[in-house]
């Protein structure tokens, strides 16, 4: 179930997928179950230099973009690369606040792990930031961890679910370009 949430601070409409409550004993994994609990916020009015050096420094390929609490928008490596890296702008004079995306597809920790791949595949995003029922941010949830899920499932015998788990040889590995 999808239903919208109006953040009247940026008119953006965020979606809000929970799940049907109470459906899922025992049957498919969850949302909660594969997520990242600990997340990359940054806030709004933060430039893009300072937000590409927390990025790199924590090995993490996006940041949460916050205001007074609440998840906003997010900013990713495509986004710092394609804004600001290949327009030859000052990454110190930009604020995260003009090149994260947005509207923020958010998912609930109760949702069900297909539900999360659909809003993925609905708005070609690989990234789903996971918020409560109250709008706060509890963790990220993306297509790796989703391949990782279904790679454990099959029990690695299914190589196209490694590759996308970047499972090889008995272990979860990042890869050579790191």
């Amino acid at each position: 179930m999808v239903a919208p949430l109006l953040n009247s601070d940026f008119a953006q409409i965020i979606y809000y997928a929970a799940g049907p409550p109470g459906s899922m004993a025992g049957a498919e994994q969850t949302v909660a179950d594969v997520m990242t609990k600990s997340v990359m916020s940054v806030e709004l009015n933060a430039n893009a230099k300072d937000c590409a050096k927390a990025m790199a420094k924590r090995g993490v390929s996006c940041a949460v973009i916050t205001h007074g609490g609440s998840a906003v928008g997010i900013v990713t490596e495509r986004d710092l690369v394609s804004k600001v890296l290949a327009e030859s702008i000052d990454a110190r004079n930009v604020l995260v606040r003009d090149i994260m995306s947005t509207p923020l597809i958010t998912v609930g920790p109760g949702a069900t792990l297909t539900s999360a791949a659909e809003l993925m595949a609905q708005y070609r995003i690989r990234r789903l930031v996971v918020v409560d029922a109250s709008g706060s941010l509890v963790g990220l949830v993306t297509t790796g961890d989703i391949a990782r899920a279904l790679a454990e499932r099959h029990g690695y015998r299914e190589a196209t679910f490694n590759a996308m788990a970047r499972y090889s040889e008995g272990e979860l590995a990042g890869g050579p370009y790191q």
